[in-house]
């Protein structure tokens, strides 16, 4: 796999860039030869981890074996994270794993799921982040339980997540300087302002940013079953058939990259450097093609008139 997307990436000049999840990816025994052969093909790492078992030793070990970057989730204050996770030392080894990355020299991006319980919670995790040593923060939205829909108590709607760019953006101005705030998220797009390169993409229909499914990312489950993202369960394929194949030749991932069909589902044309979240669509309406139920974009026409 990772030859084959060190040899896909080369034909199509692009960077490799593979991020290893779980689970847990530390209690994988062979985790660090995957990390030398990685490296030795020139593809870059970063680690997705709860961040418990970054002991100082295994910090000094990601950075020898050359991990780029690892990410480490803290969804909320102590009591709350600790809640979340189901464990009562998970904070407290969490933040462990972020300050022994951050003194071995391993870069730290800390990660919030962001949903109705913890909201109210993501200065208090800046300020984890900036004590401990992360050099970035920020925040995915909550992908809501297919089963439940929108009425999934954790689901973020238009209002709330609205509200929440506007704080972030009020945050980035505070902490400035402290850390980066990152607003990569893809409704963050929404707020963005007209410029020449988005100006071209919407006269040629061209995907320029936003939500990567379908385009420029996929998801490898452990047994070689492959998603569009991480967090759309819709199976595009086996990683034996191919990256090139599977990006290429599968309908899911054909559908994913009609911009003209989602422009009219969206009934926006920001989708070149939006298209809002694909698992969110999916998990509320069961149609990944639908429009992002979370977007407020409508919420910010009526403020304006």
């Amino acid at each position: 796999m990772i030859d084959d997307l060190k040899n896909t990436s080369d034909r199509w000049d692009m960077i490799p860039d593979m991020a290893i999840s779980g689970g847990e990816p530390l209690k994988r025994k062979d985790l660090f030869e995957i990390l030398d052969y990685a490296a030795k093909r020139s593809v870059n790492i970063r680690l997705l981890t709860n961040g418990t078992l970054i002991t100082p030793e295994v910090a000094r070990n990601l950075k020898a074996h050359k991990v780029k970057r690892v990410q480490i989730s803290i969804d909320g204050k102590r009591d709350l994270h600790n809640e979340i996770r189901g464990m009562p030392f998970a904070y407290d080894k969490a933040i462990e794993g972020v300050s022994n990355s951050s003194h071995a020299g391993v870069p730290v991006n800390v990660a919030m799921t962001l949903m109705q319980s913890n909201k109210g919670d993501f200065e208090n995790v800046i300020r984890a982040a900036i004590r401990f040593g992360a050099d970035r923060v920020g925040f995915k939205s909550y992908v809501p339980d297919s089963e439940l829909g929108d009425g999934d108590p954790n689901y973020m709607g238009p209002r709330d997540f609205c509200d929440m760019v506007s704080k972030t953006m009020a945050l980035k101005v505070k902490y400035s300087g402290q850390i980066q705030i990152l607003t990569s998220d893809v409704l963050f797009r929404i707020i963005e302002k007209e410029n020449s390169m988005i100006g071209r993409a919407k006269a040629e229909g061209k995907f320029l940013c936003g939500c990567s499914a379908g385009y420029r990312a996929l998801s490898v489950l452990s047994d070689g079953t492959v998603y569009p993202c991480r967090r759309l369960p819709i199976e595009v394929g086996h990683i034996s058939q191919g990256i090139k194949s599977i990006i290429l030749e599968n309908a899911v991932m054909k559908n994913l990259r009609d911009m003209e069909q989602m422009k009219k589902n969206a009934s926006c044309d920001d989708v070149v450097h939006c298209r809002g979240c694909r698992a969110v669509a999916y998990a509320v309406t069961g149609d990944y093609m639908h429009k992002d139920p979370m977007c407020f974009k409508d919420l910010l026409g009526r403020e304006d008139e």
